[in-house]
């Protein structure tokens, strides 16, 4: 049976990290039911007048929207207008005041705080509104032949042929190779590549399905014809691998290679980034640099420095932090200014400058990425950096 101090005691351990898997459904099966959602609006709403108003991360839409709607009911009864919080910490997390509001469809960190200081939000920051929308499923498909196909405008069904292979685009940004009968005489080598402010699935010849994040790029043949299955990576590529054990697939990224049977792992492979990160998810692979190997084991992730090819191994990486982009979702626990900003660019296909001294700010907790800039923009205001946009670029300022 729920009662308050359970409820509080779950949503404790949901913050610290310490809840086991059943106690999280069951956490969120009570935050669905409309009586509960109700008691933990009372709960921040009490946490209010101490000034403690942590923003906290609810994973139901239907959820957040009423609590939203109850918290702002109770706020304007009690005619609440607390002080801004001083820390320059965005802290998303869950804590003992409980889920009030899901980053979601506009709803940001400084759109909550906003509300609660009672004051319009500041949408033109630099001469010019920031109405820039978040990226999508837009990617560029280059045949073998060099010519180009940009997926996003293209129509649904059969869009190219490649040999005997069919190249079909199905709903939700997604590409398949479909092999039909025959042989291929000759090895046909295609790119899938997206934009900043993109993302793409592929279903490749051989079954194996690859997620592209923004700014990224695949090669692969059409059809896979020989004892391996070879591809190249560049920028940030998830990957469910089919099993053929006859038939190796192997993946080249930043002069790393990666070797696998059948398994699913993450490779972050961004020329800007300090490290190439290969996560592995399940199965196992082979992570090969100039001067060494590592063999994997399911949730370790392989570190390889783009400068001198040392290999590295993280034994307990946050998975979902480095999955967070595959799901629809920022997760910045940890994170400097420059790591957010990098992710903050390729997403909305911006450019950063700095002004002054950098921010010493560690940011905490996710958002989902479907939210305009300008409410990315309130957020960090909220949290305490300054910026305004220029154009397209976002300058950060002392």
């Amino acid at each position: 049976m729920m009662t308050s101090e359970i409820l509080q005691q779950l949503l404790d351990e949901y913050a610290m990290g310490t809840i086991s898997a059943a106690d999280r459904q069951r956490l969120l099966a009570a935050l669905r039911d409309p009586v509960w959602s109700g008691k933990v609006a009372d709960c921040l709403l009490e946490d209010l007048h101490t000034g403690r108003y942590d923003v906290v991360a609810e994973e139901l839409p239907d959820v957040r929207a009423r609590l939203h709607q109850q918290l702002a009911e109770k706020m304007k009864a009690a005619e609440i207008t607390p002080v801004a919080p001083s820390r320059s910490v965005f802290q998303l997390r869950w804590t003992r005041v409980a889920a009030a509001l899901l980053l979601i469809g506009g709803v940001s960190a400084a759109i909550y705080f906003s509300t609660l200081r009672k004051r319009p939000l500041e949408k033109n920051t630099g001469g010019m509104a920031v109405n820039i929308a978040p990226g999508g499923h837009k990617a560029m498909l280059t045949l073998a032949d060099g010519s180009t196909i940009a997926l996003d405008d293209a129509a649904k069904g059969n869009i190219a042929q490649q040999g005997n292979v069919q190249i079909l685009k199905l709903g939700n940004g997604q590409l398949a190779y479909q092999q039909q009968p025959g042989t291929n005489a000759a090895t046909l080598w295609n790119t899938v590549s997206t934009p900043s402010g993109g993302d793409y699935q592929v279903i490749l010849p051989d079954g194996t399905k690859a997620w592209l994040n923004a700014a990224s790029a695949i090669v692969f043949p059409a059809a896979f014809t020989g004892k391996e299955r070879q591809v190249t990576v560049r920028g940030e590529v998830y990957f469910e691998v089919a099993q053929s054990a006859n038939h190796p697939f192997s993946v080249m990224a930043n002069g790393v290679a990666i070797k696998v049977l059948g398994t699913s792992f993450n490779i972050n492979a961004y020329n800007e980034e300090r490290y190439t990160k290969i996560t592995l998810v399940t199965g196992s692979v082979k992570v090969s640099t100039s001067n060494t190997d590592q063999l994997l084991t399911p949730g370790q992730q392989a570190l390889a420095n783009n400068k001198d090819a040392t290999l590295s191994i993280n034994a307990h990486p946050d998975l979902e932090q480095v999955l967070a982009w595959k799901n629809g979702l920022f997760n910045f626990n940890g994170a400097d200014i420059y790591t957010v900003m990098r992710q903050l660019e390729r997403w909305y296909n911006i450019q950063v400058k700095y002004e002054g001294p950098v921010p010493d700010v560690i940011f905490k907790g996710e958002m989902y990425k479907n939210v305009n800039f300008s409410d990315v923009m309130e957020m960090l205001k909220a949290m305490g950096v300054k910026c305004r946009m220029e154009g397209n670029v976002l300058v950060v300022s002392s």
